[in-house]
């Protein structure tokens, strides 16, 4: 009995679609795989990324098909290829689990890919306009439909106003997007503002996303006084119509970074930390804040938190009110 076992099982008719299904999901995971390996590294362009993706899930969904039209001949016929049809099946569809993951995501979060604190005078690219390169979305804000969905998803993203001089609050920026601690942001534009004529700072910057290396813009525009100052934020993606929830997480993370370090430079925080003694070299005479360089603020930064509270003399700004231009 035993070997008429193994002599049925060898005479066995191979079914030929298990064995496609198995090679082509096989080959739709290394394809996978190395396109975005090739786009960390800068050797292939995003649309040419995204184009293999696509190429990658609809091999996927063939290797699924076959997989399952094998299944029913080995049931049915009784033929070899079990064993491949199910790795075949397992493979192409563990690769649908990841973007199926994001459906909830997809359908929570409205389609935008442009988000702003200041919807009524965004601030505009301009160095970053004319890098985004073929493919990209459009650097310009798309207008009011955006803006529309964005208040309605998250209405927490707003300008944000502190009672700090507006050359010390920049510098702060400055050490947040650069520094040895901070974001490590790719920086294309720094212009500090100017009191005298008026003109607000701005920073141009851009940060790729930790998977698929997806680069997003960003842009921060610093206006006020030596008595108050304004922060707005853009982060837009440059590609896709839909950001998931990526660039409001980036400004409320940055807004974050900034409520610490200004809670952690003022007097206050300066003489629980160091006593009297540290709180008399971080004033003058007359008692007001003395700026300190970026470079000794890269170090000075709270760790950062969602449950951080906002330094007392930080407030958000009412509504989306236009920030005055110099």
């Amino acid at each position: 009995l035993r070997a008429q076992e193994m002599l049925s099982a060898a005479t066995q008719i191979p079914e030929p679609l298990a064995y496609w299904s198995r090679r082509i999901a096989l080959f739709a995971v290394a394809l996978i795989v190395v396109a975005l390996a090739l786009h960390r590294t800068l050797l292939v362009t995003t649309p040419v990324m995204l184009n293999t993706l696509g190429a990658s899930f609809a091999l996927s969904a063939l290797a699924i098909l076959l997989a399952l039209i094998a299944g029913v001949s080995i049931w049915v016929r009784g033929r070899a290829g079990a064993a491949a049809a199910a790795i075949g099946l397992i493979l192409a569809g563990g690769m649908w689990a990841w973007p199926m993951s994001y459906v909830s995501t997809f359908m929570s979060l409205p389609r935008i890919n442009d988000v702003s604190t200041d919807l009524t005078t965004v601030p505009n690219f301009t160095i970053l306009a004319r890098i985004r390169g073929e493919g990209a979305n459009k650097a310009d804000y798309p207008g009011e439909r955006f803006a529309r969905l964005q208040q309605q998803a998250y209405p927490d993203i707003r300008p944000l106003v502190v009672d700090r001089a507006v050359d010390e609050v920049f510098d702060i920026i400055v050490a947040i997007v650069r520094g040895r601690r901070g974001f490590g942001w790719s920086v294309l534009v720094e212009e500090p503002p100017a009191l005298k004529p008026p003109k607000p700072g701005f920073i141009e910057a851009t940060e790729r996303t930790t998977v698929l290396g997806f680069v997003d813009d960003v842009i921060i525009r610093v206006n006020g006084t030596d008595q108050q100052t304004r922060i707005d934020v853009r982060s837009a993606s440059r590609f896709g119509a839909h950001d998931f929830g990526a660039n409001a997480s980036r400004i409320r993370r940055f807004l974050r970074e900034v409520h610490s370090r200004l809670e952690s430079t003022t007097p206050a925080a300066i003489a629980s930390r160091g006593g009297r003694a540290a709180a008399l070299r971080a004033t003058g005479k007359d008692g007001a804040l003395v700026k300190r360089p970026a470079e000794r603020l890269q170090g000075k930064g709270a760790p950062r938190s969602s449950q951080d509270p906002a330094p007392k003399d930080a407030q958000r700004a009412p509504g989306q009110k236009a920030a005055p231009r110099g």
